[in-house]
């Protein structure tokens, strides 16, 4: 498994749907596929979730 290490902070400020709505979009996502690949989700946990993320941001 790949490690993922934080190198540094750019323009400190929280992260809303109102200020950066992409990236938490990706972030989101980027969670649920994790938990897919693990196992957690099953893929059609994952659809659902999936679905109603993209739902709310767009």
């Amino acid at each position: 498994m790949d490690e993922v290490t934080l190198k540094a902070i750019e323009n400190d400020h929280s992260i809303t749907r109102k200020t950066d709505p992409e990236f938490l979009y990706e972030f989101q996502k980027a969670v649920l596929l994790a938990l897919l690949e693990d196992g957690t989700l099953t893929e059609m946990q994952y659809r659902y979730a999936e679905e109603k993320l993209r739902r709310q941001n767009f």
